[in-house]
């Protein structure tokens, strides 16, 4: 009887398991927009959280077959197993995404109008009030937006469940009663988490000299950096604790302001 599990399988194998775990991603998101177009909102958002965490899977084992470690993380096998870290690695990607999307934005202005970056630069160096008018709102109101984003994220176990179940706390909650507006704000959430994920995975298949050389020097930073120690202590005192990721940061992050 065979042994083998997405935490043993050979790199090689990794190569192949994750094209399988991808298409398996895509259909569930297609099979969520037939589910909307038929006006079935509850089972749509479900499919579509689940199509995000076989993404998820589907980068992790990629990853792994590309030259990470991830899978000799002590505990690691959360990954699979467990919805609520999942979840979480899909609010990285979100932040991520609304990141990239202004970077996106802003070098689009500068191919437009190449003496844009002169003048911000001449901007920048004659007002001396120039961070604290522009850069520090920027931050402050994108701090707001990503704490609102994580505590809908926090909540995206529910949703799933809610998609498909009834069930009763304080009053009935039906999936039939799930709304078009719910399931898009869903889906217009987790489409950028998608559109990450396949972007990472595309970038890392790019066979030219200069990207391999980029992507051999963050695999390097993974090891020297200790990165997979510090997840590693992290999914420790998540199994300790019997906490989401979410629980760990903001318990952290309320022990840090209060």
């Amino acid at each position: 009887m065979s042994s083998k599990t997405f935490l043993t399988i050979s790199k090689k194998e990794c190569l192949i398991v994750y094209r399988d775990i991808l298409e398996n991603s895509d259909k569930k998101w297609d099979a969520g927009k037939k589910l909307a177009d038929i006006e079935e909102y509850g089972g749509a958002t479900s499919m579509a959280i689940i199509s995000v965490e076989e993404l998820i899977k589907a980068l992790v084992v990629f990853l792994d077959g590309k030259g990470f470690e991830f899978r000799n993380v002590k505990g690691m096998d959360a990954i699979f197993n467990h919805h609520q870290i999942r979840y979480f690695l899909a609010y990285a990607m979100f932040v991520m995404s609304l990141f990239g999307e202004e970077l996106l934005k802003f070098i689009g202005k500068v191919r437009e109008n190449p003496n844009s970056i002169i003048i911000l630069s001449e901007e920048i160096k004659n007002d001396k009030e120039f961070f604290e008018k522009n850069i520090k709102f920027y931050l402050f109101r994108k701090m707001i937006l990503i704490k609102e984003e994580f505590n809908w994220f926090s909540k995206v176990d529910i949703f799933r469940k809610e998609g498909f179940y009834c069930d009763y706390d304080d009053q009935l909650k039906n999936p039939i009663k799930i709304t078009k507006e719910d399931y898009y704000g869903v889906f217009q959430r987790l489409e950028r988490v998608k559109k990450i994920g396949i972007a990472l995975i595309d970038s890392f298949n790019i066979q030219d000299e200069k990207t391999t050389e980029q992507f051999d020097n963050i695999k390097r930073d993974f090891k020297q950096k200790d990165y997979y120690q510090k997840i590693g202590d992290s999914l420790a005192t998540m199994r300790k604790t019997r906490q989401s990721p979410f629980d760990l940061i903001k318990q952290s992050f309320d022990k840090d302001y209060n």
